[in-house]
């Protein structure tokens, strides 16, 4: 099979996906050729190219195969009408949850101990400042508790916090989790605005569905704790921009932890980032037991494509069996 992998540069990608999946022929494009190749290849992997309506249309292509869990940089009812399958990789258990999950806890550590003014006091050469805090008895609101959520708070469990969770309909039409995760509290998302004021510190972990654009907004930050902190692992969108500026630079968020942004890769001179601002670039996931254990996934689809099967965690089953068997 001839698959195409638009890495921007992530060359580890085809390194794991060519051992692989030895017998195919893999090759490597840019955001700019995305219509072009697809046009040429039974496979694409997005991994964070966006995929436009145009790319579906060449009868070859047969699966659209993310690279990890996100998929609101493809046009998947474009590619359910022209017969095209979408896939994903689920977060939890192939590295990339439990990266994140770590790498938000990093985040909030970095917050917590006021990290960038202590590099300037060790340049300083002045000990004991600046005065931070622990997250121990700290609460932790984790917005979005899905896998990577319940990875989170799976890690959080041993910092002695105190966890509420929100999801979309609440406990009683949860996904499965893991009975060995407490948290203190799981609500509704119809319960946020009651329960923001008691959180120290706002992890989002929601996807960038339609309804969770913006869903960060001026009203949720009127309603947090004056001094609590928010850090972003999810999507940039899924905060509302000129919202999280205003409330930094008005004080009711002490300082912001983000790994994604709203456009990437993100301005660095930006004027959000002269706020309390703790940026990475879009790396929760990018760790080599994550990028392995999603490449194993990847290439078990591929796989499964190539003897006529529907992918697993495939989108769009109902884009039907057509072009498999072509």
């Amino acid at each position: 099979m001839r698959i195409a992998l638009c890495s921007r540069g992530f060359t580890r990608l085809f390194q794991i996906l060519t051992e692989y999946l030895p017998d195919d022929e893999l090759i490597e494009c840019v955001d700019s050729e995305v219509i072009a190749i697809a046009k040429e290849v039974d496979v694409f992997i997005p991994v964070v190219a966006r995929i436009p309506a145009a790319a579906f249309a060449a009868p070859r292509l047969k699966l659209v195969q993310q690279y990890g869990v996100g998929l609101d940089s493809i046009d998947i009812p474009a590619a359910t009408r022209a017969g095209v399958l979408i896939a994903n990789v689920p977060s939890v258990g192939t590295g990339n949850a439990e990266s994140v999950a770590e790498l938000a806890i990093a985040h909030m550590l970095m917050l917590s101990r006021q990290m960038p003014t202590a590099w300037r006091r060790f340049r300083e050469k002045r000990l004991s400042s600046p005065l931070g805090n622990c997250l121990w008895r700290s609460t932790v609101l984790i917005l979005g508790y899905g896998g990577i959520g319940e990875e989170i708070a799976r890690r959080l469990m041993g910092f002695g916090v105190h966890l509420i969770a929100v999801s979309r309909h609440g406990p009683s039409r949860a996904r499965d989790h893991d009975p060995a995760v407490h948290v203190d509290l799981h609500v509704g998302a119809e319960a946020l605005g009651e329960v923001l004021g008691e959180a120290d510190y706002v992890v989002v972990a929601a996807p960038a569905s339609p309804e969770n654009i913006g869903l960060v907004s001026a009203a949720m930050f009127a309603r947090m704790k004056p001094g609590a902190y928010i850090v972003n692992i999810a999507r940039g969108p899924v905060i509302d921009y000129d919202a999280l500026l205003a409330a930094l630079r008005e004080g009711r968020v002490a300082g912001a932890g983000l790994d994604v942004f709203w456009q990437e890769p993100f301005d660095p001179d930006d004027p959000l980032l002269n706020e309390n601002v703790i940026a990475t670039p879009h790396v929760g996931g990018a760790t080599e037991r994550s990028l392995t254990g999603i490449g194993k996934a990847v290439a078990a689809n591929i796989d499964r494509i190539r003897r006529g099967e529907l992918p697993l965690c495939c989108i769009n089953p109902e884009a039907g069996r057509s072009r498999l068997r072509g």
